[in-house]
Formats: structure tokens, sequence, C-alpha cells
């Protein structure tokens, strides 16, 4: 970063929200790379004139919140600027009686969930590194939970959102009712984009009644043919679980550690639903559960902090600190086809070591991590097994120094002239996130 930009930079956000000391910036380092500088705007409108700044010198952005999905993406290919979100908190606008809250990006979850708690009210999401997320963190990652069965994508939740573009504008998407049709829905434009088209400033979201109370079943099943029979029976039945999970073996006993449970045997699959909300529902959940379960496997019932930590560690599958060092798939397609690429994945050699896998089968979703040592045959693995699905598969977590050997976003989608066309739109400079997004995006 130059020094003219610097100056700019500081001019911008005050001295004390500017950190251009090395030895500082090495807790924002990104996959090794450590930024020139890290500014910290208190407005939507610094924002956007830290990103004009940054444009005018051909300088690389990265847009930060809590630094908890960093790990999503390329290694950058440089960093000049990471652009902090911490300083845009707090709640804008909030009705409880309307189920609508709009909040500042650089928010934590947790304290947005503090708040609609008091009034018996929470957006309903379990993303990975929910304890530390910022919201615009959790939607420019688009991450989703275990949850997402009952409640839905973090898409369907956002009904608005601002955004500061790299050309120095602010502009809004959506609005703050829920049937809202004006105009093309630009909100989606952001979800999942990891700040390339722009620095999410803030969202208005749909929230929901908090359930209050919860109860897993737990299902240990021989194998995983019957571990797809069971999920397959709960998806066709009345049932309305919260979520509904199946583990390997290996995931299975981490869960299970988790939880603080005895270890089931050695080679079972374990189901787990979660059920939450009216002790009558509940109740109906676990007596249906006992028929469909049957003959198929042995079944507990757990509530309280075993609860609690068993879902809490299914949430964190997928994060880098579950896996230090290694790599960690996602592959999606049909919901009946999970097992089909969790049998490509298990049928890894064994001197790839051991293979852990987690599906939110019942959403078609499933997470597979394994050593760095296996890295490339999982990868392979997923890709062949969601390719045959008609699905996809993409490398979450891998150590930078194996990112640029792997096909972290998997095959080339259609649209890519699009998104091309649109990238180019919002940010004409190709300063945001270099080196970061798939197929020649960024």
């Amino acid at each position: 970063m130059t020094a003219a930009l610097a100056g700019r930079a500081r001019e911008i956000v005050g001295p004390d929200n500017l950190l251009d000391d090395p030895a500082a910036l090495v807790a924002y380092t990104v996959d090794g790379i450590r930024p020139a500088a890290m500014a910290r705007p208190a407005t939507a409108e610094e924002a956007a004139t830290l990103l004009a700044a940054a444009g005018e010198q051909g300088a690389g952005v990265l847009p930060r919140g809590a630094g908890a999905h960093q790990h999503l993406g390329g290694v950058p290919s440089r960093a000049d600027l990471v652009v902090d979100t911490t300083r845009l908190t707090g709640i804008t606008d909030y009705e409880p009686a309307d189920y609508v809250v709009a909040v500042r990006a650089g928010t934590r979850l947790r304290d947005l969930q503090a708040e609609l708690g008091r009034h018996s009210q929470w957006l309903p999401l379990d993303p990975p590194g929910m304890s530390v997320a910022t919201v615009g963190g959790i939607i420019a990652a688009n991450r989703n939970g275990p949850r997402r069965l009952l409640y839905g994508p973090i898409r369907d939740m956002v009904i608005g959102i601002r955004v500061a573009l790299p050309t120095g504008e602010v502009i809004k998407a959506g609005g703050k009712v829920v049937k809202n049709v004006a105009g093309y829905d630009l909100t989606k434009l952001f979800i999942g984009s990891l700040g390339a088209a722009g620095v999410i400033t803030e969202a208005t979201f749909k929230i929901s009644p908090h359930p209050r109370e919860g109860q897993t079943v737990f299902v240990t099943v021989p194998d995983r043919a019957a571990a797809h029979d069971l999920t397959t029976a709960i998806m066709r039945s009345y049932l309305l679980p919260a979520a509904l999970e199946a583990a390997n073996p290996a995931a299975l006993r981490r869960l299970a550690r988790a939880a603080g449970m005895a270890l089931p045997e050695a080679g079972a699959w374990g189901v787990l639903l979660l059920t939450e909300g009216l002790a009558e529902s509940r109740a109906r959940h676990v007596s249906e559960m006992r028929s469909l379960a049957g003959s198929r496997g042995r079944m507990e019932v757990l509530d309280g902090a075993a609860h609690a930590a068993l879902w809490a560690a299914a949430a964190e599958f997928p994060s880098p600190e579950t896996h230090p060092g290694g790599i960690v798939c996602r592959a999606g397609g049909p919901i009946a086809r999970w097992a089909d690429v969790a049998a490509r994945a298990e049928a890894m050699p064994a001197a790839s070591g051991p293979v852990e896998i987690l599906a939110h089968a019942g959403v078609g979703l499933l997470y597979a991590a394994c050593g760095a040592a296996g890295g490339r045959a999982l990868v392979e693995a997923c890709a062949a097994g969601a390719s045959a699905a008609g699905g996809y598969a993409v490398v979450e977590v891998a150590p930078p120094a194996l990112k640029p050997t792997l096909p972290l976003w998997g095959a080339p989608p259609g649209g890519l002239d699009l998104m091309r066309r649109l990238r180019e739109q919002f940010d004409p400079r190709g300063i945001m996130v270099p080196g970061r997004l798939g197929w020649g995006l960024s």
C-alpha cells in the first residue's frame, strides 16, 4: 500500500482506527498473507470512501468481520488493505411485534441473539464460528448450520441489505418487510460473495419465536445403509425436526466425546434428530422415533448440557479449529443421495487416514474431513460422488500450502460470463478479494 493511500485512509477513519504496524497486523493474516494496513470505518459512507480511495490506487481489499470465515476461498494474491467492520455495531431498527430486525454488519451474532432473546425471539442460525462471528461475515460467507432443515438458509432470512461499493457508493437492496417484490433481488448477489462486490454494512432479517426447549434423539445403527434408511423414513414421515444429521463412526465418536457420552460401538453410524418447541411436540417426535428406529438400532434421548454440547459440536464440525491442519470438503446434491457421496469418501485408501463424515441428511449436504495427507484423494472422491449424484463439491478448509493444488471451488458452474459482467459492474477496478474466488472471478 502506498503512503498516499495510508494517509488518505487515516484521514477517513482517524489515526486511532488505522493500523499499519507490521507486528500488529499479524492478527489480520489470511492464509499466510499479511496485509499492509487495516482500517476500521464507523459508517457505511466511510467504508465506501475507503474503497474508492483503494480503487484509485489499485490496492487489493479484504473485508473482515471477526475473522471467523477467513479460511474460505483461495489464498489472496495481494492484501493491501483490510476493511474491518467491527465498529459498525448495534441494532438500528427493531419492533418485536413485526418479527423483523435491522442490524449493523459488525455486530456479533451472539450479541444480536442476546437482545432478541429478551423478547423470546431469535435469528434461527447456528453456523460454524457462531460464538464470535459477525452478522455481516455470516452473510458474506453464506454460513448455515444443522437447523437449516427447519428454518431454511440465511439467504431466506435476509430481506434487506446495505452495502458500500468499490465505486464509492452506498446502496440498499430489499427492505424492512417480508413481502418486498419491487425491483431486482440484489440482496442475493451479496450472500456468499465473500465481499467480492462490496462491504456489507447493515442487514435486515426476518426473525422467529425462540423455541426455548429442545431434545436430541440419538440413534446408533450398524452401518451407512441403515443410517440412510432411517433418515429417509424420517423425511417421509410427518415429523418436523429442527435438524437431522447422519454421522459415520469417526464423526460419531467425536460428537459423543463432545457431549460427554459413552463412545458408540466400533463401526456404528449415528442418526441425530433435533426436536425443539412445545413439550407436546417434542414428546411426539420422541414417540414416533421409537417406532421408526424400531429394530434398526439403539436409541437414546438427550437433553440439558449433553444435548446442547452435541449440537454445538455438530455446528462446528466444518470449522478449521475442529480439524487443525486438515481438509474439509462440502458436497451438496439431492437429499436422497448423501449416502452415495459418503460411500465414495469412505472408499478412500486406508493409507490416507480416517475420514470423518457428517451429513445434514435432511437438506442433502455432507461434510467430509481428513488429514492433509489424504486431502487430494478426499477432494476427488467427494467431487466424483457429487457429480454422479448431480451435485457439487467444494473445499472449505485446507492448509494454505495445499490450496493452489486443489480444485477449491469444484467444477465451473453455468453463468460464469454473467458473473464476470456483474463483478465488473460492481467492482470495475477489480480490487475486491483478489485471488479469493474461483474460475478467474477475482
